[in-house]
């Protein structure tokens, strides 16, 4: 079968000196898309084999479209017809417009891969004692994401059309990323779900679900903080407007955490969980569940050592939120934002039911 490209796939290797990190960089979705876009007449062939794509095929599961959606969005374009509703999620539209500039911003991304290694090399200090794990930083044009993982802890994925050509951007986005593949080596967070789910202790499992997040997005924010880096890229200069919305209104953002997690406690036949899940993890909102962590974690840090940050990795996230509560409270002045004492005898019943079943 014909291949879409004439050349094999890149992969740049980089080992990050003594550290237990092996990091490669694949660019093949963005060579692959920008190939077929530069087509005047893609033909059906084409179209089948790019969606065969392992880069497309992670597009599609993380937009939560499809194969057939995303074959009628490359015909659309391929006639010069716009996309419409879900179709715009792929994004197609905007890239096709800049594939030059985006072919120009890989090649910079390529020439100064050095500068991303140097960025997450310090972040084999949290992997497990002796573990050794190679990692892969796929580029991808298309979806609305900057960055994301999926099922393979070995894996994460860059959006880089989101990124108006800000390399800073990029090496946030992986440190980001890449110590949410880390946290996923030490403590297996989805099998106490599990637990909970087949106990059925299902206030505690929306509590867990919630407060896990909480934890990973806030410790991931706290290790690539944008607090020490440029802000006057493009990107980077979005982010910190986001940023900066969340620290004028941090009090209101405890507040929200508290009444939407003691909603999902006592009223857990009813809640949706999705939603409440968008509103602190989504960017419409700013992300106040990241901010919240972040600021838990900084605090913790501040207080223990960094190196507290590797107890948690190993922990239930449960700890983490448990010992953020006790921190707050001996100290007002230094951490004025807190939940509330009914808050904390819930999460101190969510961690007795969490103890229970580790027994059985």
């Amino acid at each position: 079968m014909k291949k879409i490209l004439p050349f094999l796939l890149m992969l740049i290797i980089g080992k990050t000196g003594m550290s237990q990190l092996n990091v490669s960089f694949d660019f093949s979705n963005v060579e692959e898309t920008i190939s077929f876009f530069k087509k005047t007449s893609p033909t059906k062939e084409d179209i089948d084999q790019l969606i065969a794509t392992p880069g497309l095929k992670a597009i599609i599961k993380k937009i939560r479209s499809n194969d057939s959606t995303a074959k009628i969005v490359l015909q659309k374009l391929s006639q010069g017809i716009k996309p419409t509703g879900k179709e715009n999620d792929f994004q197609y539209v905007m890239i096709k417009e800049h594939l030059q500039e985006l072919e120009d911003f890989a090649n910079r991304i390529k020439a100064t891969k050095q500068v991303i290694l140097d960025s997450i090399n310090s972040l084999s200090v949290y992997l497990p004692e002796g573990k050794k794990i190679p990692v892969k930083v796929s580029f991808l044009v298309g979806g609305y994401s900057a960055g994301f993982t999926l099922s393979d802890d070995n894996v994460f994925y860059i959006g880089m059309h989101q990124y108006q050509n800000d390399l800073t951007g990029i090496v946030n986005t992986c440190q980001h990323e890449l110590f949410h593949n880390i946290q996923g080596l030490s403590y297996d967070r989805s099998a106490v779900m599990k637990k909970l789910q087949d106990a059925k202790e299902f206030p505690s499992l929306y509590v867990y679900y919630i407060g896990l997040n909480i934890f990973v997005e806030g410790t991931a924010e706290y290790m690539a903080d944008i607090d020490k880096m440029d802000l006057s890229t493009p990107y980077m200069k979005r982010q910190a407007e986001h940023a900066n919305v969340n620290k004028y209104r941090m009090r209101e953002n405890f507040y929200l955490v508290e009444k939407i997690l003691m909603d999902a406690y006592t009223n857990n036949e009813k809640i949706d969980a999705d939603l409440s899940y968008n509103i602190l993890f989504d960017w419409n909102w700013n992300n106040p569940g990241y901010q919240v962590g972040k600021l838990m974690a900084k605090a913790l840090a501040k207080a223990n050592g960094q190196m507290i940050m590797k107890k948690y990795l190993s922990s239930d996230p449960m700890i983490f939120i448990q010992d953020y509560i006790k921190l707050a409270k001996t100290n007002k002045a230094d951490h004025p934002y807190n939940f509330s004492e009914e808050f904390e005898q819930m999460i101190d019943t969510v961690v007795s039911k969490l103890n229970a079943i580790s027994l059985r």
